[in-house]
């Protein structure tokens, strides 16, 4: 049994998958989404501490939202968004409502190695310090 809970919400499925096989491979239970609703659904349960988000989702609805309404549903959830590309009005509105982090979507070996340092830190309950 996992120790270990992520999900995974994006319309992209190429990323999606990737992220998971990264993930489950490192011994995480990884369920992917391309759904907000569901993830919402999801985190009202509180059944996801860590939520890698994508910005683009099944229904027409922005990250900004996304995130706004998975805080007001579990104010100590984990929400790493994952985004190529969000204008830094986005961005601070985004941190403003309490996301843990933000990277680009994982390209190579090292992305991915930077998405589980993050995860792992958010799953331990630090804080990370970015310069």
């Amino acid at each position: 049994m996992y120790a270990r809970k992520v999900m995974i919400v994006d319309r992209d499925v190429s990323t999606q998958k990737k992220m998971a096989e990264f993930f489950k491979k490192s011994n995480y239970e990884v369920i992917t989404t391309d759904s907000a609703a569901y993830a919402i659904a999801q985190i009202v349960r509180k059944n996801q501490p860590i939520v890698i988000l994508g910005d683009c989702f099944e229904e027409q609805i922005s990250a900004v939202d996304v995130i706004a309404l998975m805080r007001r549903c579990n104010k100590n959830l984990r929400i790493i968004l994952v985004s190529d590309d969000s204008s830094l009005e986005t961005l601070r509105r985004i941190r403003e409502d309490g996301i843990f982090y933000h990277a680009l979507k994982p390209v190579n070996q090292e992305d991915n190695e930077e998405l589980m340092s993050v995860v792992e830190c958010a799953l331990s309950g630090a804080q990370l310090i970015v310069n």
